[in-house]
């Protein structure tokens, strides 16, 4: 080495700082190589077998035949739907909601989601004659949801639980017209309702007709409220009292029909338990689940001429195109009611 010229050792140097170079590559793409080979190893142990994947596939697929072939019963109990409902369910989202083995779904909406109709002069409802051109009624309602530790102080409801505020409008026999999930517990009926008639798609109230609010609304076009400092729920009408002026009347018979939103709500968290208490879900997939649930429910009203669940709730919740023009799009304070 001492023979050698500085040149030599120099360009000897350069090749030995090559070489290792070189080296050092081979040893990151091997130890690469053989870490993606234990990964794929690793993640093969851990997935089922093609014949574990069968036999799973295979007992679902009978236990799902056995809830909707055994009885009706068990179908209810499981599925919260008759036999005949479910099999329409099935054959809905096939040919309307384009149902693939994917993913992805898409499903038409409209088909679920029922169309208000206002009440004729020559009704006869006990409940709903004294209301001409109503639609329905309306009401908030808090669903237990996981949030960000961040977000927690806002959704914290009087009752003090994590909850988003959920707005429903239903029609007087109690399917859901529009519903809007996602507001924070501590938002204010009105400010929902705010949000709800000035969105794009959101709710559609037509010119000369009204929905039933409780007292938390502002009372005004589009929107009729009970009397204030007035007796008006219906457990104040028990035990024989009756109405000894006009405000205590309308309150009363207000009460009554007003009350099917609370029936509807009942029912539902009813019909489902992931409303009554929070999933592991995060709020944005929570409040779809919100609306698909609202959505089955319309969907077993319209199909079920016999619901058990619905007999119970009854006796226990009592307490397109068109033009823009003809809608109401504000909520606040008017004259609209006032004799």
């Amino acid at each position: 080495m001492a023979c050698l010229s500085l040149s030599t050792k120099k360009k000897l140097h350069a090749a030995l700082n090559v070489l290792i170079v070189y080296l050092r590559t081979i040893f990151v793409a091997c130890a690469t190589s053989c870490f993606y080979s234990w990964y794929r190893f690793q993640k093969r142990l851990r997935s089922p077998s093609p014949s574990q994947t069968v036999i799973r596939v295979y007992k679902q697929l009978e236990y799902l035949h056995g809830l909707i072939s055994e009885s009706d019963v068990t179908c209810i109990a499981e599925l919260q739907m008759d036999r005949r409902s479910f099999r329409r369910l099935c054959q809905v989202l096939v040919t309307r909601g384009q149902l693939r083995a994917t993913r992805n779904v898409s499903i038409q909406e409209m088909d679920f989601w029922q169309t208000p109709e206002p009440i004729h002069e020559n009704s006869t409802d006990p409940k709903w004659k004294w209301f001409k051109n109503c639609l329905g009624a309306l009401d908030g309602t808090p669903v237990k949801v996981h949030v960000p530790e961040c977000d927690k102080p806002k959704y914290i409801t009087r009752k003090n639980e994590i909850a988003t505020n959920v707005l429903g409008v239903c029609t007087p026999d109690m399917q859901f017209i529009y519903v809007l999930p996602g507001w924070e517990g501590s938002a204010h009926d009105g400010r929902v309702l705010r949000d709800a008639v000035t969105r794009r798609n959101g709710l559609k109230v037509l010119n000369g007709c009204y929905y039933l609010v409780d007292g938390g609304f502002t009372n005004g076009k589009g929107f009729l409220a009970p009397y204030r400092r007035t007796r008006y729920h219906l457990n104040e009408w028990r035990d024989g009292y009756r109405p000894t002026i006009p405000a205590e009347f309308f309150n009363m018979k207000h009460s009554s029909a007003r009350n099917v939103i609370v029936r509807c709500f009942g029912l539902l968290k009813m019909r489902w338990g992931i409303l009554r208490s929070p999933s592991f879900y995060d709020i944005r997939t929570h409040r779809r689940i919100i609306s698909v649930c609202c959505m089955l429910h319309n969907f077993i009203r319209r199909e079920m001429v016999v619901n058990p669940m619905e007999a119970e709730a009854n006796g226990q919740f009592q307490d397109g195109n068109s033009d823009v023009n003809n809608y109401i799009t504000t909520v606040e304070s008017s004259d609209e009611w006032t004799a």
